[in-house]
């Protein structure tokens, strides 16, 4: 589903920095923005929570698209769009793995949705984006224990309305929206609404001839809403959308030489950049070395890039019955979807090549003949063997098939006291199936292992598993007003997790077994099924059933089951000793589930649960009508972060869950809203992040297994894979950023008949960032900056308008991530692969509106 939705997705507390439609003859000023946060309707400075929310106007005036966007101006957010993760003061999903949960939960009109494609819709959908930050454990629960963001749509209107945009853009991009809304009967609005883009060009060149690749795609979504007020005191809004998309989504390059060793660290079969030094080489392109190294936005691949989303449905409904002092409000949602998704997973275009004889190896000519080695054979009695062709093009290959529901229904009061009270029951449910394939199928004997059942997908490595999950919960929260200016809030929530599946796992290996080595057997060397020897078949917690292995399938495979149960919760102060100033003063409690890393049937596959004790204290300012301050200060204690390192367990590198046991995080946020003359506007946000591990020992880090690097701490003696494990104290946590910062200058120029001028321009800048929970240069992003340009023309009655925009003006490179892998030329080296945000990208839009 993460993949999936990362395939879909095309300071400080807050004031929103927003401004609602106007027509020619209003000015810019502080606009007191609505919010639904604490799930009622209040004004966004009255909110004693850190949240920041973007409106449709605010979106458009500064060119932001996406989630990645988003988190360009709004404090302590991050967002990795290659691998789908979220980000709020340090805290969110470390992996992927089917059996695992993000750290910050995203809702679709307040009904939780387990992707992000919700929050990168456009605004020609979407009303508002809300962005809450620290724990909402209470009021939002499920995996909200770094925040949540909240996407609200835009509804069916009183009146019929019409709205058409068409934008064109580079790297051949074109796109159409357009929808009609209005009353059917005076108890019925509909909005009927569509969309449609195509990216022809990607961000990456394949030096290989291949087609271009990262932001390629083509996209179509449709949606259909009912409004509805049946009865007098009831209401009911339906929705349901439909999403197709085929991508070439590329965000990731190699920025490190190529290994040209036989067998990097890890491979179970023959390296592919060996091939460029041995005879008998093939190859898609002319290109011999990295080109990545020179130019990050180059690569040199055989296999394409290809994701396909199909049969993205989903349902959402709101009911609303209103009686004299309460409100009784059910939510609910359901959405099932297909991905998958097939890359090159080598990053050469090396198509064969022939690995070399090695005299000195005992050969398959002895083990099949009874007689001497491949080269004793071939000098002495003819070609009864020969040297193998290798076909090294890996691939990887994501499957993933998920169905989820959420229901939640509260009872809240609506009367004008000085007590307001929320009670409300929760429940999820959500299927699960992952497929992770690491092929190999161009080297025929990966497709007949020797001695085991046939290996049709031709895998090195095969890892499946499907899992349900079930989630319960009860809250309540109450804010009472114990004078005019001093507010009280407390909420509690009991929350009950299950997860319940099964993994396989197979894993083959070719040419890496002693005495049958491809240099000492050459083409007689077999594929060896490594399946038995790799599984673990201890009982650990997590573990519901012995390990099987298929004889017809060769995948072994066990069942897996686990609960867990928390109580979160909030208690906290406002004063507010006039219209214009709010402080507050919060402590909350988040915590999200344990899981299991699915798919590697490792030695311990079950993670503990997540807790988080958040303290907060802040401000919200208005001076005037002209300036907008806020500020906050955040302290966090973690205990049990849920961090995925790889380890080698009998010889194969997998990965497993740890529980970091005791780690700190505090920062600071700013922003401000300054409207110094009626047509100049400046927004700024700042924020500062500090996180560090406390207590976690002893981890070993594959990139550096022996502990050489400069920060490693290396504990204890080495194991028995020949690995130093390392105490992780002191390390800060992963895509924790330590400064970032946003800003914004826009300025209206009216056109007296010919309506207005809007000119805006961003400036974004994100400090030096660690990806990996080792602090090491291959998890290091450094520092980078990007500048925007934007303009928007509206004619007088708004009618129509156009807005052009140029995003990373001056071509600058961004990161999203990094990660890093052991090399074994130079030996104990280590290579990095980036994660990258756009190139420069220009277009412009015309919006009709009736």
């Amino acid at each position: 589903m993460w993949a999936a939705a990362s395939a879909l997705a095309i300071v400080a507390t807050g004031q929103a920095i927003a401004q609602e439609d106007t027509d020619s003859s209003e000015v810019k000023r502080l606009e007191q923005v609505t919010v639904t946060a604490v799930k009622r309707e209040q004004s966004l400075n009255d909110v004693p929570v850190s949240v920041t929310a973007f409106t449709e106007e605010t979106r458009q005036e500064l060119a932001l698209d996406s989630l990645a966007d988003f988190a360009r101006f709004t404090p302590s957010l991050a967002f990795s769009s290659g691998d789908d993760r979220v980000f709020i003061r340090g805290v969110g999903r470390q992996t992927n793995t089917n059996g695992s949960d993000p750290g910050v939960a995203t809702y679709a009109d307040g009904i939780y949705d387990s992707s992000t494609s919700a929050v990168g819709k456009s605004d020609f959908f979407v009303e508002r984006v809300e962005i809450l930050r620290g724990p909402q454990g209470t009021l939002y629960g499920r995996n909200s224990i770094g925040g949540a963001i909240n996407v609200i749509s835009k509804r069916p209107t009183e009146t019929f309305t019409a709205e058409a945009r068409a934008g064109i853009a580079n790297y051949q991009t074109y796109e159409i929206e357009a929808a009609i809304s209005g009353p059917l009967t005076d108890k019925v609005r509909a909005k009927l609404g569509g969309s449609f883009r195509d990216q022809k060009d990607g961000y990456y060149k394949n030096v290989a001839g291949g087609p271009s690749e990262g932001g390629a795609n083509e996209t179509t979504y449709a949606e259909f809403q009912l409004d509805m007020d049946p009865a007098e005191g009831f209401s009911l809004w339906l929705k349901a959308d439909y999403l197709d998309a085929s991508l070439r989504n590329r965000s990731t390059n190699l920025a490190s030489p190529y290994d040209p060793f036989p067998f990097p660290p890890g491979y179970l079969t023959p390296g592919n950049a060996f091939g460029y030094y041995m005879p008998g080489l093939t190859q898609a392109g002319s290109a011999t070395t990295n080109p990545g190294v020179d130019d990050i936005r180059k690569f040199n691949a055989n296999t394409p890039t290809q994701s396909n989303v199909d049969g993205n449905y989903g349902f959402a409904a709101i009911a609303t019955w209103s009686l004299p002092t309460v409100d009784i409000k059910y939510l609910g949602g359901y959405r099932i979807f297909d991905y998958n998704s097939n890359r090159d997973d080598d990053n050469t275009d090396v198509i064969s090549y022939t690995y070399p004889l090695d005299p000195a190896n005992i050969a398959a000519g002895e083990l099949f003949t009874g007689g001497p080695n491949c080269a004793w054979l071939i000098e002495n009695i003819g070609p009864i063997c020969a040297p193998a062709t290798i076909y090294p093009s890996r691939t990887f290959g994501y499957i993933e098939d998920r169905a989820y529901s959420s229901h939640e229904l509260t009872v809240q009061s609506t009367t004008d006291s000085d007590l307001w009270w929320i009670l409300g029951a929760y429940a999820y449910y959500e299927d699960a199936h992952q497929e992770s394939h690491f092929g190999n199928a161009a080297q025929p004997q990966m497709l007949a292992p020797f001695g085991a059942a046939p290996n049709p997908s031709g895998d090195y490595v095969t890892a499946i598993s499907d899992l349900n999950t079930k989630s319960y919960a009860v809250f309540g929260q109450a804010d009472y007003a114990v004078t005019d200016t001093i507010t009280l809030t407390g909420g509690l929530r009991y929350s009950q997790d299950e997860k319940y599946g099964s993994e396989q796992l197979r894993v083959l290996g070719y040419g890496i077994i002693p005495g049958i080595s491809l240099g000492g057997s050459g083409a007689l060397a077999p594929v060896i099924d490594l399946t038995a020897a790799t599984v673990s078949y201890a009982d650990a917690p997590g573990v519901a059933s012995a390990v099987e292995i298929d004889p017809a399938t060769g995948l072994a495979r066990r069942r897996l089951a686990a609960d867990w149960n928390a109580l979160s919760g909030v208690a906290g102060i406002q004063w507010q000793p006039d219209a214009s100033t709010n402080y507050y003063a919060r402590y909350s409690r988040g915590y999200k589930s344990g899981g299991f890393n699915a798919g590697g049937i490792s030695q311990f596959p079950l993670t503990d649960k997540e807790t988080l004790d958040a303290y907060e204290v802040g401000m919200k300012k208005s001076i005037g009508d002209q300036l907008q301050l806020n500020a906050s200060y955040f302290y966090y204690a973690y205990d049990g972060l849920q961090a995925p390192l790889d380890v080698v367990e009998n010889g194969v590198r997998l990965t497993r869950f740890f529980n970091i046991e005791d780690s700190r995080a505090q920062g600071v946020e700013l922003e401000a809203m300054w409207t110094p003359t009626d047509q100049l506007r400046i927004l700024a946000s700042y924020a500062y992040n500090d996180s560090e591990v406390r207590s976690a020992c002893c981890f070993i880090d594959v990139v550096d297994p022996l502990g050489l690097q400069p920060d490693a701490q290396p504990v204890g003696p080495i194991d028995a894979n020949g690995n130093q494990p390392q105490d992780l104290k002191g390390q800060m946590l992963p895509r924790t950023i330590p400064n970032k910062l946003g800003l914004n200058v826009s300025y209206d120029i009216p056109l007296g008949a010919n309506g207005d001028l809007t000119v805006s321009g961003n400036y974004s800048w994100q400090d030096a960032t660690y990806h990996g929970v080792f602090n090491r240069p291959y998890s290091e992003t450094e520092a980078f900056d990007q500048v925007d340009l934007i303009g928007v023309w509206k004619s007088p009655a708004d009618r129509y308008r156009v807005v052009g925009y140029v995003k990373n003006v001056f071509d600058e490179q961004g990161y999203d991530g990094a990660t890093g892998t052991l090399t074994a030329i130079p030996a104990g080296g280590s290579a990095t692969t980036l994660y990258l945000t756009p190139p420069r990208t220009y277009g412009v839009q015309l919006q009709v509106r009736f």
